[in-house]
């Protein structure tokens, strides 16, 4: 059975400010129109997402719902995930091999390194840091979310938005 995997770095952020706590860091206006555009690469690409899960950051949560937004998703599919903020590649391994079996399409938007890192772990590829609102999208021939592991994805695209400003 096909499942597909989308990995998404959250959009442009606000620089770190001593007197904010990086978890409530927000998108600059760059960020907003980033977001707004790969939702937009993504509805064309008529992908049926299940469940879209952020991590508990401002900007991850924002980036998500301009996204769902565009996509038109149902605000219970949007769903925020504590474990997939500040958090290793092994969390965020344990948090996709706990994925329910019912759903097929699955976008999680995160953090750098760690999404980074999970997308070339999954796919064993070498793209890099992946750039803000950047977007892997993996697909697996598995029954279950719980055999996903090193190697096993195959990767289909790598979207960013600046492939998209030329």
């Amino acid at each position: 059975m096909q499942r597909y995997l989308l990995i998404m770095r959250h959009a442009q952020a606000e620089d770190i400010q001593p007197e904010r706590h990086d978890r409530e860091r927000e998108l600059t206006s760059r960020g907003n129109q980033e977001a707004l555009l790969m939702g937009s690469q993504l509805a064309q690409r008529s992908l049926a997402i299940n469940a879209l899960y952020t991590s508990s950051a401002e900007r991850t949560k924002q980036t998500g719902s301009l996204i769902s937004d565009v996509l038109k998703l149902e605000s219970e599919s949007v769903l925020v995930q504590e474990d997939l903020y500040n958090s290793s590649i092994r969390t965020y391994l344990s948090f996709v091999n706990n994925l329910s079996d019912e759903l097929k399409t699955v976008l999680m938007i995160g953090h750098n390194p760690a999404v980074s890192y999970l997308a070339e772990y999954l796919t064993d590829g070498e793209f890099g840091s992946m750039p803000t609102a950047g977007i892997c999208m993996i697909r697996f021939e598995l029954n279950s979310w719980q055999e996903v592991t090193k190697g096993c994805g195959e990767m289909l695209e790598f979207l960013y938005p600046e492939m998209y400003h030329r």
